[in-house]
């Protein structure tokens, strides 16, 4: 992991879509349809405490589900292989008390910033557009 010290940012560190009138399966399902139309592949799905707790105890109100464009991670780990902290791509939904769920991702481009390679940083901006894109799209 990286440490900032002293140098500014211009990203926010998370990106987030309040997703009304959805349920956490019509979410899942909307994520994983917007996933497949922006070009990248569906990897899997998780509960948040995975394999921490038994099977039947795990928590069904946030879902870690994770994607990936391998092309896009074969160039980005080529240029820095510091990139993998971020990869594969993940998105997490959150279901609150209220049945209002949430679509929460770490952004790339903040993550770069604090890499400071700006041939990384170029396609982790990339990246970025096509998280937003995504969450628009679920959003919808």
């Amino acid at each position: 992991m990286f440490i900032r010290t002293g140098w500014a940012t211009s990203e926010v560190p998370i990106l987030i879509r309040q997703l009304p009138g959805h349920t956490l399966d019509q979410a899942n399902a909307a994520l994983i349809a917007a996933i497949t139309n922006q070009n990248y592949t569906f990897v899997r799905q998780q509960a948040a405490d995975a394999r921490l707790v038994p099977q039947a105890l795990e928590g069904r109100k946030v879902r870690i589900i994770y994607f990936c464009n391998f092309a896009k991670m074969e160039r980005a780990l080529n240029i820095d292989v510091r990139a993998a902290q971020m990869l594969p791509c993940r998105f997490t939904l959150v279901e609150a008390e209220d049945g209002s769920i949430t679509l929460i991702a770490i952004n790339p481009a903040w993550i770069s910033e604090g890499l400071q390679n700006p041939l990384l940083h170029s396609d982790c901006l990339e990246l970025k557009r096509d998280y937003l894109a995504i969450m628009d799209e679920v959003a919808l």
